[in-house]
C-alpha cells in the first residue's frame, strides 16, 4: 500500500467510525436490521410474448416479474413462491409499512429459497390501456385502505386512518389490478407452469384473490406443487365470474369431467390434480374473510383434497386482520406457516443448484449476484396526497429499495437513478448476470436504487399523474434500429432481435419516457430531496435520461451531494429536454436567470473525434458565462462509450466547466474499452466499466 492509499483508507475508516453499525442499517427507513447472507439475488421475467400492431411489435403485457433470493445456506429443498393479492405487488411480502422485515426476509433467514412475484399489470409489469383495457375508474384511495385496516384487527403498525404515514406507505404501492377473469387466470396458469418447470417442486404462498394462482398452478403442475398456503382467501366458491369453476374463472380439472361450470353445482366432483397437494388456509382473528375461508376448505375437502383452516388466534397469534404479513406481529403470524412447512416430507437432495435453464446467460469470469447484507428493504419518498371525488390518492411517489452490506467500507451511500422509460432493473443486470447494484454492494457501498414516479414499482394511474406520463409502450422495432442499444458487440444476447430471449427480458422493463419533462422533474426532485434528507451525504449515479435528477438534487441539496457519476446522459446543452442547460426546469445560476431568453448562446463545433453523431455543432453560453452556483464543489464524471447515448459527453462537460464545475470526461475508448453503447450497465463488460467508475470515485470523492 502506498502512502496515498494509506491516507485515503485512513480517512475512509475515520468517516465510517462516525457511523455506528446500527445507524448504518437503520438510517434508511427506521427499520430493524434484517441480516441475510445471499448466494444469489436477481430477477427475471416470465411469459413475455410479442404482439404485432400497426406501429410495430410490442409485448402483450401479460408477463410476470420474478425477484428471487437464494440464501447462502439452503436448509429446505422446496423454494417458497410468494404471490401478492388485490391492488398490491410483490412488495407486500418484503417490508412492512413501518420499515420492518417482511415474510420474504424471514423465510430467507430460515433457509428457504424465495421467489416473489408481481402479477401482470401490477408492480414492475406496468398496466397499459392499449394492452389491458382502460384504467379502472378509480385509483386506490387512502380512505378505503384505512377503512379496511380499521375494521380488521388491532395489529396495524400505526393509526388506521387516512392521515397516518403507515397507511400512505401502503397506499403508495397500490395500483390498478386486472380483474379475476378467464384471461388473467389463464395467464396465471401458463406463467405458474413456466416458473415451476424452471425452479422445480415448490410451495406457493398466496394472499387474498391470488389463491386462484395456486389452484391453477397445482392443476397444471400437480407434481411440482408440494404445498399451498392461502392467506386470507377472498373468493367464495361459485360466488361470481372469478370463481365460476368453483375456485377459478378458467376451467380446472374435475373427475368426472365437467363441460361447463353449471354441471359442477349439480353434484360433487373430485379435483384429482389437487388431491395430493396439502393446503393450509390461514385467517386472522378479526378477518372479514372467515366465511370465504371456511367455504374454500369445505369445497376442497368435498373435492377429495387435504385442507385445513388455521385461525391465527388458535396458534396464540391475536388481533390480526386482512394483512398479517404487514402487521406488528408479522413474525409471529409467520411461525405457524414455518411450523407447517417444517413438517413436510423432505427429499434427500435439495433442488439447488437449479437446472441449466436457470443459470446466467453469457456469464463472465467472476460474475456473482451474491450479497452479504446487514439490512435490505424498501420505502417510499415524495408521496403527495391528491383529493378526488371518491377519496384521497397518492401521487408523485418514488420507490426506493436499499441494500446495506454487512461490511460497509465506503463512507457515502450511492443512489442509482434509472434512465428513459425503464426502471431500476437496469442496474440489476440482465439474464441473471450481476448488475452495478451488485457490484456496489459487494464493494461495501450502501446502495439505494429508485424507480421514478410512474415507472417500475411506482404505480401509474391517470387520476394521480395525469395523461402526460402515459405514452405508447416502445416497440421492438425502435430498439432494433438503434445502433447504441442492442446492436453493440457488448450486448449479452445473440443480436438476432426477433429471436434473442434477452431482448424480451429488456423490453419487459420498458414503459415510455414522460412527455412532460418539467412536471416529471419536479416530482422526482421532491422525492429525491426527501431521500437525501433521510440517508445523508451521498453519491449520485444517473443513467441516460435519469441523469437530470443529479443536477437538480445537487442544486437543492449541495451539502448532501458528494459526487456525481453521469453515464450516457441523453441530450445536449439547451436542446430538447435540457432546455435549461442540463435540465427541463431551472437551476440556480449566478447571475440569476428568470427566463430562457436570459441565456446568450453560441454554436460550438463538434470535435472530429467525438462519438458518432449527426450534429456538427452544439450550444454553449457566450462569455462571460453564468455559473451553476450550487454545483461548484461537487466532483463530476461524465462516462461515455463508443456510440454516445443521444448526447455528446464532450458538449455537456464543456458546458459544466464553462459553468464553473469540476467535471471530467471519461471516454471508455481512451482506456482501451471498446464497443459499449447506451446499455452499458447490463452489457457483457459491465464489471469492467464499473471498475472504471469505482477508481474515479476512490480518487475524486472518497
Amino acid at each position: 500500500m502506498n502512502r496515498r492509499d494509506f491516507v485515503r483508507n485512513a480517512a475512509i475508516s475515520a468517516a465510517l467510525a462516525g457511523i455506528p453499525d446500527a445507524a448504518v442499517a437503520q438510517q434508511n427507513a427506521g427499520s430493524k436490521q434484517a441480516p441475510v447472507d445471499l448466494a444469489e439475488w436477481s430477477y427475471f421475467w416470465l411469459g413475455v410474448e410479442r404482439a404485432s400492431l400497426m406501429r410495430g411489435t410490442v409485448h402483450n403485457g401479460m408477463h410476470l416479474f420474478v425477484e428471487y433470493a437464494i440464501p447462502a445456506q439452503v436448509r429446505y429443498p422446496y423454494p417458497v413462491v410468494l404471490v401478492h393479492g388485490g391492488f398490491g405487488q410483490g412488495l407486500d411480502w418484503m417490508t412492512t409499512p413501518d420499515g420492518r422485515p417482511g415474510w420474504a426476509h424471514y423465510l430467507l433467514q430460515a433457509g428457504y429459497m424465495v421467489y416473489t412475484l408481481d402479477r401482470p399489470a401490477q408492480g414492475r409489469p406496468a398496466w397499459h390501456p392499449y394492452l389491458h383495457g382502460n384504467f379502472p375508474q378509480q385509483a386506490p384511495s387512502a380512505e378505503d385502505i384505512a377503512k379496511t385496516i380499521a375494521s380488521t384487527g388491532t395489529q396495524w403498525p400505526g393509526n388506521p386512518d387516512a392521515s397516518d404515514s403507515s397507511v400512505w406507505q401502503l397506499a403508495a404501492s397500490f395500483g390498478p389490478a386486472l380483474p379475476g377473469n378467464v384471461r388473467s387466470h389463464e395467464a396465471w396458469r401458463a406463467r405458474s407452469a413456466m416458473l415451476l418447470d424452471e425452479i422445480g417442486p415448490s410451495v406457493i404462498v398466496t394472499h387474498g384473490d391470488s389463491a386462484a394462482f395456486a389452484w391453477l398452478a397445482a392443476d397444471e403442475r400437480p407434481n411440482l406443487v408440494k404445498g399451498i398456503v392461502a392467506l386470507e382467501p377472498t373468493a367464495v366458491p361459485f360466488s361470481g365470474a372469478g370463481a365460476a369453476w368453483g375456485l377459478t374463472a378458467s376451467p380446472i380439472t374435475y373427475d368426472p369431467a365437467a363441460r361447463n361450470p353449471a354441471e359442477l353445482q349439480r353434484k360433487a366432483r373430485r379435483m384429482p390434480n389437487l388431491a395430493a397437494v396439502p393446503v393450509r388456509v390461514i385467517t386472522g382473528e378479526a378477518s372479514p374473510n372467515r366465511p370465504a375461508a371456511d367455504a374454500v376448505v369445505a369445497f376442497l375437502r368435498e373435492a377429495g383434497c387435504t385442507a385445513d383452516h388455521l385461525k391465527l388466534e388458535a396458534a396464540g397469534v391475536r388481533g390480526n386482520g386482512w394483512y398479517p404479513m404487514l402487521e406488528k406481529n408479522n413474525r409471529a403470524a409467520l411461525q405457524p406457516v414455518l411450523d407447517w412447512l417444517g413438517k413436510m416430507p423432505q427429499p434427500g437432495t435439495p433442488m439447488y443448484p437449479r437446472s441449466a435453464a436457470s443459470r446466467p446467460v453469457n456469464p463472465q469470469p467472476g460474475d456473482s449476484t451474491a450479497m452479504k447484507l446487514a439490512d435490505t428493504g424498501h420505502f417510499w419518498v415524495g408521496v403527495d396526497r391528491k383529493k378526488m371525488a371518491y377519496g384521497t390518492i397518492a401521487t408523485g411517489q418514488m420507490f426506493v429499495q436499499y441494500f446495506i452490506p454487512a461490511q460497509v467500507r465506503k463512507p457515502y451511500p450511492i443512489v442509482l437513478v434509472h434512465g428513459g422509460g425503464g426502471q431500476s432493473t437496469h442496474f440489476m443486470g440482465i439474464g441473471r448476470r450481476p448488475g452495478w447494484l451488485h457490484f456496489f454492494a459487494q464493494e461495501g457501498y450502501r446502495v439505494y436504487v429508485v424507480d421514478r414516479p410512474g415507472f417500475g414499482r411506482a404505480p401509474y394511474h391517470p387520476d394521480s399523474l395525469g395523461p402526460s406520463h402515459l405514452q405508447l409502450f416502445p416497440t421492438y422495432d425502435g430498439f432494433a434500429n438503434a445502433p447504441a442499444v442492442m446492436n453493440t458487440v457488448r450486448w449479452p444476447g445473440n443480436h438476432v432481435i426477433g429471436e434473442d430471449p434477452l431482448v424480451d427480458q429488456f423490453m419487459a422493463n420498458e414503459i415510455a419516457n414522460a412527455s412532460d419533462e418539467a412536471y416529471h422533474s419536479e416530482l422526482c426532485a421532491k422525492g429525491g430531496v426527501e431521500l437525501l434528507d433521510k440517508i445523508g451525504p451521498s453519491i449520485l449515479l444517473g443513467h441516460a435520461f435519469g441523469g437530470f435528477l443529479s443536477w437538480i438534487l445537487a442544486d437543492r441539496r449541495p451539502d448532501l451531494v458528494k459526487g456525481i457519476m453521469s453515464v450516457e446522459i441523453n441530450g445536449n446543452p439547451f436542446a430538447a429536454q435540457l432546455r435549461w442547460g442540463l435540465t427541463a426546469i431551472p437551476l440556480t445560476y449566478d447571475p440569476p436567470v428568470s427566463d430562457l431568453s436570459d441565456f446568450r448562446l453560441v454554436d460550438t463545433p463538434v470535435p472530429p473525434d467525438s462519438p458518432r453523431t449527426p450534429l456538427s455543432a452544439f450550444k454553449l453560453q457566450a462569455e462571460p458565462a453564468r455559473k451553476l452556483k450550487n454545483l461548484q464543489k461537487v466532483p463530476i464524471a461524465w462516462l461515455t462509450g463508443e456510440f454516445g447515448g443521444g448526447g455528446l459527453g464532450y458538449s455537456n462537460v464543456a458546458f459544466l466547466r464553462q459553468a464553473g464545475c469540476q467535471a471530467e470526461l471519461i471516454r471508455l475508448r481512451d482506456l482501451g474499452i471498446n464497443g459499449n453503447g447506451n446499455l452499458m450497465p447490463m452489457e457483457t463488460n459491465n464489471r469492467e466499466v464499473f471498475n472504471v467508475m469505482e477508481k474515479w470515485l476512490d480518487r475524486n470523492v472518497l
